[in-house]
């Protein structure tokens, strides 16, 4: 029987699979991947999709804020490059600032080592949802909800948000605009995640209908939108009008798929950054879409820690609890822990990653400790599915 080989590479997790014809391979992302940022941006920023090119909007001491979204493909690179593009077209780095979207310890580190070698006078800042005072009013939801963003954006001349490309159904995906529910105050993320969580499309549609005021509000005229290879890195980089970015760059993301498999394996390729637990949510949740009704998914992510939200999946007191309680947490990926747990109540969840064997089984996923483990997986399925950029 003819056999494809999948050289998987998760962080540091490397497997080669042995994949028969009768194995559906779903990829989420494009197949090619390029590594010449400067060029990659430069091109868009001169010639924007349906908008002038950049420069003709930005006035002599404008306040220019780039807004890197969390888990962008290389997005350290792609910031770095929107940056250079400016500063050679007569933009002060005084007049710059990166809001950035991660509380990760280690991806934070990277962004500001490599501005302060490159830029030292742009200002790096840490978007902290919970922290009020950093945020600024725009807006009042249907019901009365007083909707916050980075003050940062507000302030700004020029806001130039930076968001990866995801398919529609996966989960915490950014707007059109780049801003929500991203760079929003923990109480708007809450509402946001709570209404995803319980499929709410009432609730979902009126964020939805939101977003695009906050954005609007925010006066987000230019965006820049990664669209993701499946070995996590950068195939497209697309800027311009925000409504024709996000149709240009979604059109290749969003398959309908009807079928489902007895066995989903959904890997997260990429580098360290998006071996977290947003990732592995993202494709859990993904992967169940696929699955059928008694069966089982695996999911390939290198995460290396249990932080404190995705502990609270091993607490007996909290088995029981509803998801807005888990969030009301405000924990570090109380969100992802939410979105597991709703999955493993109607699926078996396995994780491939850095973490032993004792922890994984405590969180109430089955553990797989090699890719030989992951092979005889797929081998008894009746039938199996691969997804690759399952964080997409």
């Amino acid at each position: 029987m003819k056999q494809t080989y999948l050289r998987v590479e998760s962080g540091e997790i490397r497997a080669e699979l042995h994949l028969n014809r009768e194995i559906e391979l779903v990829t989420h992302g494009r197949r090619d991947s390029h590594a010449n940022y400067d060029k990659l941006v430069s091109e868009q920023l001169d010639s924007p999709i349906d908008y002038p090119p950049i420069m003709d909007g930005i006035l002599e001491g404008d306040i220019i804020a780039i807004a890197l979204e969390d888990d962008v493909p290389d997005g350290t690179a792609i910031a770095l490059a929107t940056a250079t593009y400016l500063c050679q077209h007569g933009v002060s780095p005084e007049q710059i600032s990166i809001v950035v979207g991660t509380g990760r310890s280690s991806q934070v580190a990277e962004i500001v080592q490599q501005f302060h070698l490159r830029y030292p006078e742009i200002r790096v800042i840490i978007h902290d949802p919970k922290h009020q005072e950093s945020h600024a009013y725009v807006a009042a939801s249907d019901s009365a909800d007083p909707i916050y963003v980075q003050r940062e954006l507000i302030d700004a001349d020029v806001t130039i948000p930076i968001y990866c490309v995801r398919t529609a159904d996966c989960p915490n995906a950014s707007d059109m605009f780049g801003i929500a529910p991203n760079f929003t105050d923990i109480a708007t993320q809450n509402r946001w995640s709570l209404a995803w969580l319980e499929d709410n499309q009432t609730h979902l549609n009126q964020h939805s209908k939101l977003s695009l005021e906050v954005g609007w509000l925010a006066g987000i005229h230019f965006v820049i939108a990664v669209v993701p290879s499946v070995t996590g890195h950068v195939s497209q980089v697309l800027a311009g009008k925000p409504s024709e970015v996000f149709a240009t760059g979604s059109r290749d993301m969003s398959k309908s798929i009807d079928a489902q498999w007895d066995l989903v394996v959904a890997i997260v390729e990429g580098a360290d950054h998006q071996q977290n637990w947003l990732s592995v949510a993202r494709a859990a949740a993904q992967a169940e879409q696929l699955c059928s009704r008694e069966g089982r998914i695996v999911v390939v992510c290198d995460v290396k820690k249990v932080t404190r939200g995705v502990r609270d999946l091993a607490r007996s007191d909290l088995i029981n609890s509803t998801n807005q309680s888990l969030l009301k947490n405000n924990a570090e990926d109380a969100f992802p822990a939410a979105i597991i747990r709703a999955v493993q109540q109607n699926r078996s969840v396995y994780l491939f990653s850095s973490i032993n064997a004792a922890q994984t089984e405590a969180l109430g996923l089955a553990y797989v400790g090699s890719a030989q483990t992951l092979q005889h997986l797929i081998e008894q399925a009746s039938q199996a599915c691969v997804i690759r950029g399952a964080q997409y």
